[in-house]
């Protein structure tokens, strides 16, 4: 599988209730020392995030769009995309650092940002407004 595809399949599965009702499953894809500015404006730690997954009682209905993944270097790459909330068609644009800790990828950091409706993500170029 290449490595687009199986972080993009890790960013869903933070989605999936039948994931993230598993402590392990999320303790062993989110590192130690994670952090998240959520677009709420306030910033989450990993403990927090856990305990927020665990609670879900449904799958999130939110779709992935303009999905990009560049590698950074060896065993680093950063994740950026839009989802969309498919009951409000609410924008967020997100980023996800992961890194490869052993052979294992781990979210290090993800950022919530809320988005207007016309906003597209184009890499290598600038932000469509």
């Amino acid at each position: 599988m290449r490595l687009e595809s199986l972080i993009l399949e890790y960013e869903n599965d933070f989605f999936r209730k039948e994931f993230c009702k598993s402590f392990g499953n999320l303790n062993h894809r989110i590192h130690d020392e994670f952090i998240e500015f959520g677009k709420s404006g306030q910033i989450y730690n990993k403990d927090y995030i856990v305990e927020y997954l665990l609670s879900l009682d449904a799958d999130r209905d939110i779709m992935i769009q303009d999905f990009h993944l560049n590698e950074m270097k060896d065993g680093l790459v950063i994740a950026h995309y839009i989802t969309v909330e498919e009951k409000t068609e609410e924008k967020t644009l997100r980023t996800s650092i992961w890194i490869k800790e052993n052979s294992d990828w781990k979210l290090y950091f993800h950022q919530g940002t809320a988005a207007e409706q016309s906003t597209t993500l184009r890499m290598g170029s600038m932000l469509e407004f």
